[in-house]
């Protein structure tokens, strides 16, 4: 299974998205932080952009949402942020 980055730079889109996310993906996301998650999807990023937003169902106060796919990830956070990302990862090995 594939890992992407999905962040919001807008405080007022953190507690929306983060709905929508959970309700999306309710065994498949991480929280990172303030407008930042993790989320393992089967797909590309266009795609989990859509699944997230079909036709603009879910409207955000502000209308900015990026995905980013990882192939690399290296730096200083929680254990158990290393645990799920591993974990999400092994999936698709």
């Amino acid at each position: 299974m594939a890992v992407f980055a999905v962040s919001t730079k807008y405080p007022e889109n953190d507690e929306p998205l983060g709905a929508r996310i959970l309700q999306a993906f309710p065994d498949d996301f991480f929280h990172i932080g303030r407008g930042q998650w993790l989320i393992a999807f089967k797909g590309t990023a266009k795609q989990l952009h859509v699944h997230l937003f079909p036709q603009k169902e879910f409207p955000l106060p502000k209308s900015d949402v990026t995905v980013f796919g990882i192939g690399g990830y290296w730096g200083h956070a929680s254990r158990d942020m290393w645990e799920w990302l591993a974990s999400k990862l092994e999936e698709n090995a």
